[in-house]
């Protein structure tokens, strides 16, 4: 799981050469990657799981913040595009500093609730990511409660220029959106607790209000958004591998 989204960030000039794209603000991404713990039946797991969701939410819809997570579940994935782990969490803050209050928001409420119940999800491995997010038809008032995400691994071309990458990607997004798609998309340049090595310079996510409103996308991508100029320029600047899909729920806002 940590080779979907989470692979080598050095704060290099491809991540923050350019700290103030207009069409983009930024974020950070917490993901907690997570698989149920053996020996529980499908029908156990599941009741422990409502159970201890619903006193999670509880207590971090408690908090005043800017704060939100959501759990991804594979749709169209494999082994490799899994990571050995069934699902995972993504918590979303606008600043480390905020993400961090809420860290420790939550873990002192849960060490200090001595009947909060027990997770039947065992979760090994996390990492954090800095994230431009770009334009996109959703209204931060009334986010998706439930969203497909497409993941795709990229690297930088040879005299990649970042800027006119995130421009053109940029434009291209608000052509999709004008000729019917709905969706948003995110770069996301892993960090802290990522596999080290070789392997993408970033991901870039797609995400979709649903399955119907997905496929719908991606039959305008290919019938009227394909082939524009916007769209052609982004492939001066990177190169991307097979995506994966995700389903996803928001847990908390």
């Amino acid at each position: 799981m940590r080779y979907l989204i989470s692979l080598l960030l050095t704060f290099t000039f491809y991540t923050h050469a350019d700290d103030h794209d207009e069409m983009y603000s930024e974020a950070y991404g917490d993901y907690l990657y997570c698989s149920a713990k053996e020996g529980l039946s499908d029908s156990k797991s599941e009741r422990m799981f409502e159970k201890w969701a619903e006193a999670y939410q509880e207590k971090a819809n408690s908090l005043d913040d800017n704060v939100s997570s959501v759990m991804l579940w594979p749709w169209y994935t494999n082994e490799e595009m899994r990571g050995g782990e069934e699902m995972f969490f993504v918590t979303h803050a606008p600043t480390m500093k905020e993400m961090g209050e809420f860290q420790v928001a939550m873990w002192n409420m849960i060490n200090d609730d001595k009947r909060f119940p027990e997770n039947p999800m065992e979760c090994k491995d996390s990492s954090i990511a800095f994230q431009r997010i770009g334009p996109s038809t959703g209204d931060p008032e009334n986010p998706w409660n439930f969203f497909t995400v497409d993941y795709w691994p990229c690297k930088y071309t040879e005299n990649a220029d970042p800027v006119a990458l995130r421009t053109a990607h940029a434009e291209m997004a608000k052509e999709h959106y004008a000729n019917g798609a709905e969706g948003g998309y995110r770069y996301i340049y892993p960090g802290a607790g990522s596999p080290r090595g070789e392997g993408p310079d970033f991901w870039v996510s797609a995400a979709s209000p649903g399955l119907v409103a997905r496929g719908e996308g991606i039959d305008i991508f290919w019938d009227k958004t394909y082939g524009s100029e916007a769209e052609q320029e982004r492939w001066n600047h990177m190169t991307c591998d097979t995506n994966s899909t995700w389903v996803g729920w928001r847990f908390h806002d």
